[in-house]
């Protein structure tokens, strides 16, 4: 297919021509029958047209006779009608002067029919529709099931032009090889790390020129400008000149003054250049840094040059038909990947999920804003102002745009208090600018509908606002962009180089919107917008009294309030200021010089609350005798250290916006992942080949960590990383700021992992402000994690969750992100109380969020998750309402530590850590040694999974857990008992998640926990309450793939006594499973009372697989289950073979009809 021509495509929308435009630019055939018809459908009397048709999928314009358009429930019963007649068919809904239109269409989607809708208004800009099109023909090749060539043809080629993955992975290869090469040709940078840098910097500028110079924005629309210029550079300066004599004259006088300011002498060197500022062109640091002694040589840009012609440049955010184009969308996952902070957790976010949380977020705020309370009918009559009609309540944000009257618009856009100017959007992991591009395309949206509105209002406020800026600016779309850049989009990032391309990503949007180069303005200043340091630490608000306190006798010394007072005018009139470089340049370092100063005592308030805490900088040392680390050394924390966090201080860099709103208005992010600690491997990897992130052997690892720890340079380094931990670790603990880290159950404590996702969501919460509105994507442990019950307890007592959908990773939606892993769309509003939420659990395509959560959402309740988890606020992953029910069935038994139980209740502990007991841990089986036995070793019902693969000195693995707890005597401990054990890591999409049974005398390492307080008769039959399919799929839908003991204890189990029905049954049956072997002899003895022999136990396949089937099926009938419930848990299991699932369900049958005793 020809590419689509955007113009003409543009036009044909603006003009409401939507005959023309699937007919001519999108390929659809003239329909057989163009006849109106009337007619009344449920009470509503609509005219409907065919407009255009392609295998059997019709267009039709509905105009209904009043005029309007109908309102969301009138269009699916409409819908629903004409589906009877034409079952593929796209619905365009019109009013009466044709200005209007809701666009309707079904999806197939998990073979269920999803209804999609999007909203059009004359007057608005065409190029946010272009794409939607665009997917919305791809929507309808989905119906042909024939295979119709037509369609399937239509199909194929929007399949193509949307194809933005496999472009995109090809040109990252090819640009990732270019700027490896491209380092090798700068000199003058002695330091690594600036030259990276560096590097990153001029390929930023030159995309960004790229774009312009495609756009025919440069010398008067020269397509090759930059080759020319380097060949130019080349016959007149001679070789390798091209950076000195010509690229600097570009970037700091180009772009950087207006062509009258410039020297003749430039202007004939650079031709036609529009002056565009922006920071993008200031000198950077390291120019400043290294000055004239960076050199450039014209091979690198003559390599550079020739891979980005290979290539279609357009800054059109619409596909097109090319195979090779790159558009900003493209380079947004080329930057993203570049930046990708592996070491942190941060990863690439797909575009559904950027727009899902801008909808979650942006839109609610204008719609609280806008909504009128609603009153009773009665009040509203007593007090007389039913006369003014019905309150204003929209429910979504098309139908507030449907509905856009002079009123609404003016309280949006006109005057001081306008809501849309003054919204605060932030991304504190900005990266590099998803969330701020996919924000800005979200208010756009809504300033579109309200242009498109204004001229038909008659309003003479709206008039004279538009008409001002259509005086004062060339391309009102320009200005409206450059606006919500300026005023609506902030960000922070660690990674100071990332905010430099989340900046000039959102540069490449804003001159997306010319169309001729004098539609060009300067480029916005928002270097005090978007901003680097580490959003997690740092001052949110700032003690006036005890700032001044800091300040000394010293009379000349502004006080905190003055400080702020001048650095806020002075952002402002930065901000609004288009002048010279020069100028630009004075001021951007003016504000720097007030930040220096005020830093200097905010990160001494800071080391004081470090030290208030208690909280000291702990040294690692290395044992050169003992050849290990050593004790570390204690010290006070010091303004270094404190200097060396990066901390950003919220309180005073954005002290405008805490001022008037005490918080932003939103926040939307995707931040890091990973748990807080040194990664040893990891920071190893650099220094040795044999050492990778796959599985090691840990007795390898610890053999190759002490031969590199021989290099004193290398054990410095880890020495200095390894130090930089601690400190931090206990701030985010302790501080009052993260008060819902750490989770407090029965009043004590629990764990010490410190996780950046869960430190971000409660950093989200500080930053917003009452009212405000987060949408984040972070792992599925916030909803299931006991480490995270702090955090839920937040959310539900201080928030109103509005939204959580769960992903697993099944299809690579984060690549390089394990495929099982699931993660979460979540949203809440700051204030309230949590009553009930949607939810959505196991999805696997990111477009689903598109209908979330109208369609294939589950309401949870706050009551059923307490009575659920009482103790941890665990939600659990209910699908639809059968989990309701099977859930409710089971709650009602007590749970494995329920206190006020007068039966048994269980105990859980775990032995050797794998990491640091690894010096006792021994290859070969050695005299006096007993197995190591790990998870991996056991499955249910059986110890002979796997061979062990270390082995203990019974001497040595005896002293190491005895000089923990007690003094030797002889006594009989843990080790030496028959145990009940079960895996502690297990994901819940594996074939089984709870695998547990009793193991022989042996020690365990933390991959296994175990319980020894239940005597031996309660081992078994716990071990098959535990083994069930019932308990198995409880567990499945609270915990992701760790098996915490706390969520063990919280299993609800039945406790049988020896005179019930089925607690023989199900002990001997559980006997003959397990003591397999000559070692269990005496456990068989003790619970049997007779003498064990292998005939009596069950080692064939068929006969163990027939006893787990009858203790499946008795366990089922114990808990209360139908046969249809139990069906429905077997189900839930689909890697577990189906003839062991058809077992199961015929036990079930067999015990209802006495079968099995």
């Amino acid at each position: 297919m020809a590419k689509i021509n955007i113009d003409k495509t543009r036009k044909a929308l603006q003009s409401f021509d939507f005959k023309t435009l699937f007919i001519e630019e999108l390929g659809w055939s003239n329909p057989v029958s163009t006849k109106t018809v009337n007619e009344t459908i449920k009470e509503n009397t609509i005219s409907r047209k065919p407009i255009a048709e392609l295998a059997g999928a019709v267009v039709f314009e509905i105009s209904a006779s009043d005029g309007s358009i109908p309102e969301p429930k009138q269009r699916a019963v409409i819908a629903k009608e004409i589906q009877k007649l034409h079952y593929e068919n796209v619905l365009i809904f019109l009013d009466k002067d044709r200005t209007q239109s809701i666009w309707h269409w079904r999806k197939n989607q998990d073979k269920k029919i999803v209804s999609r809708e999007h909203f059009y208004i004359k007057g608005q800009p065409g190029d946010l529709f272009i794409s939607k099109i665009s997917s919305l023909v791809f929507d309808i090749s989905e119906f042909d099931e024939e295979g119709n060539i037509p369609i399937a043809e239509v199909a194929s080629r929007i399949k193509s032009a949307l194809d933005i993955e496999r472009v995109t992975k090809k040109f990252f290869r090819e640009y990732q090889t270019q700027f490896i090469s491209f380092i090798d040709f700068i000199e003058g940078i002695d330091n690594e790390a600036d030259k990276h840098w560096y590097a990153s910097v001029i390929l930023n500028r030159l995309m960004f020129i790229y774009f312009l110079q495609k756009k025919l924005f440069l010398d008067n629309g020269n397509g090759n400008y930059l080759s020319d210029k380097l060949q130019y550079s080349k016959d007149q300066f001679g070789k390798n000149k091209f950076y000195d004599t010509f690229l600097n004259k570009l970037f700091f006088e180009g772009f950087a003054k207006a062509e009258a300011q410039r020297d003749v002498a430039t202007n004939k060197l650079i031709g036609k250049i529009k002056y565009l500022n922006g920071g993008l062109f200031l000198e950077h640091k390291i120019e400043k840094k290294y000055k004239s002694k960076i050199k450039i040589k014209d091979d690198a840009f003559e390599n550079l040059f020739a891979l980005f012609d290979s290539y279609s440049w357009t800054l059109d955010d619409t596909p097109g038909g090319n195979d090779n184009e790159i558009n900003p969308d493209v380079l947004g996952y080329i930057f993203e990947k570049y930046i990708n902070q592996k070491a942190f957790g941060a990863y690439y976010t797909r575009t559904e999920i950027t727009e899902y949380l801008c909808e979650q977020t942006v839109y609610k705020l204008i719609l609280d804003e806008v909504n009128e309370p609603e009153i009773e009918p009665e009040l509203l009559k007593k007090s007389g102002l039913d006369k003014y009609g019905k309150a204003k309540h929209y429910t979504n944000i098309s139908e507030l745009l449907l509905h856009l009257d002079a009123s609404i618009c003016k309280k949006l856009i006109v005057g001081e208090n306008a809501v849309l100017p003054n919204l605060s959007l932030l991304d504190p992991a900005c990266g590099s600018g998803a969330f701020l591009v996919a924000a800005m395309k979200t208010l756009i949206n809504v300033y579109a509908a309200i242009l498109g509105k204004i001229d038909f209002l008659g309003d003479k406020k709206l008039i004279e606002w538009k008409k001002e800026i259509e005086q004062n600016h060339p391309s009102i779309n320009y200005y409206i962009k450059k606006q919500i850049i300026t005023n609506n989009l902030y960000g922070v990032d660690i990674m100071e180089e990332a905010t430099e391309i989340a900046k000039l990503r959102l540069f490449l949007a804003l001159v997306a919107s010319a169309q001729t180069v004098d539609q060009l303005e300067p480029l916005p200043n928002i270097d005090f917008n978007i901003m680097s340091g580490n959003s997690l630490i740092g001052l949110m608000r700032v003690d006036e009294g005890e700032y001044n306190k800091h300040q000394g006798a010293d009379l000349f010394k502004k006080s905190y309030r003055e400080l702020v007072n001048q650095r806020e005018a002075a952002i402002r009139a930065y901000k609004s200021f288009e002048n010279t470089n020069e100028n630009v340049q004075i001021k951007k370092e003016s504000i720097e010089l007030l930040e220096t100063e005020a830093n200097d005592i905010l990160n001494i308030m800071l080391g004081h609350e470090f030290n208030n805490l208690g909280i000291q900088y702990e040294q690692i040392t290395w044992d050169d005798k003992k050849n290990k680390e050593g004790k570390s050394i204690k010290r006070k924390i010091n303004l270094s250290d404190i200097k060396a966090l990066e901390p950003f201080h919220w309180g005073y860099e954005f002290s405008e916006i805490f001022r008037k709103k005490n918080g932003f208005d939103a926040i939307i992010t995707n931040p890091p992942w990973e748990t807080f600690q040194p990664n040893t491997k990891e920071f190893l990897m650099k220094f040795s080949k044999t050492i990778s992130k796959k599985k090691m052997d840990i007795k390898d690892f610890v053999e190759e960590f002490q031969t590199l720890m021989e290099d004193k340079s290398i054990r410095a380094e880890w020495l200095k990383y390894s130090s930089n931990y601690n400190h931090l670790r206990e701030y985010f603990r302790f501080s009052p700021q993260y008060k819902n880290q750490v989770p407090i159950i029965d009043g004590k404590r629990h764990g010490k992992d410190v996780n950046l996702y869960k430190l971000f969501s409660e950093q989200s919460f500080n930053l917003l402000k009452k009212g405000g509105y987060c949408g984040i994507v972070i792992p599925s442990g916030i909803y299931s994690d006991l480490g995270s019950k702090q955090l839920r307890e937040m959310l539900f007592e201080n928030s109103t969750v509005t939204g959580i959908f769960c992903f697993e990773n099944r299809k690579e939606i984060f690549e390089g992100v394990h495929r099982s892993f699931k993660f979460v769309v979540l949203s809440f509003e700051k204030g309230g109380k949590t009553q009930s939420f949607p939810t959505a659990f196991m999805r696997h395509d990111v477009e689903e969020l598109a209908n979330f959560p109208q369609f294939g959402s589950i309401n949870i309740s706050l009551d059923f998750i307490k009575k659920q988890s009482p103790q941890s606020l665990s939600v659990m992953e209910v699908k639809n309402e059968m989990d309701f029910i099977i859930a409710n069935k089971l709650l009602k038994f007590p749970t494995l530590n329920d206190a006020n139980n007068k039966n048994w209740v269980i105990e859980l502990h775990r032995e050797f850590n794998m990491t640091d007991d690894a010096p006792l841990f021994n290859k070969t089986s050695l005299k006096n040694s007993l197995p190591l036995y790990e998870g991996k070793m056991i499955f249910n019902y059986t110890h002979l999974l796997a061979e062990p693969k270390y082995w203990i000195k019974e001497s040595e693995g005896r002293k190491a857990l005895i000089k923990h707890r007690q003094e030797d005597d002889g006594q009989i401990i843990g080790y030496q008992k028959f145990r009940l054990a079960y895996r502690s890591v297990a994901s819940n999409t594996n074939e089984r998640t709870m695998v547990c049974t009793v193991i022989p005398p042996a020690f365990t390492g933390n991959s296994l926990n175990v319980s020894e307080n239940l005597d031996y008769v309660t081992q078994f039959y716990c071990a098959s309450m535990l083994s069930s399919f019932v308990i198995d799929w409880f567990i499945r839908q609270n915990v992701t793939t760790n098996i915490n003991m706390f969520y063990v204890y919280q299993l609800p189990v039945p406790r049988l006594k020896l005179k019930d029905k089925w607690y023989k049954p199900i002990v001997e049956r559980a006997a003959k499973l397990i003591c397999t072997t000559a070692e269990f002899s005496d456990l068989w003895e003790e619970v049997m009372k007779s003498k064990w022999s292998e005939k009596l136990v069950a080692t064939q396949e068929y006969e163990r697989n027939q006893l787990r089937a009858e203790l499946d099926g008795i366990i089922a009938h114990i808990y209360g289950l139908t046969e249809e419930e139990f069906a429905y848990i077997l189900s839930t299991f689909p890697i577990v073979p189906q003839p062991q699932k058809v077992s199961s369900q015929n036990a079930y049958r067999d015990v209802l009809n006495g079968i099995i005793k």
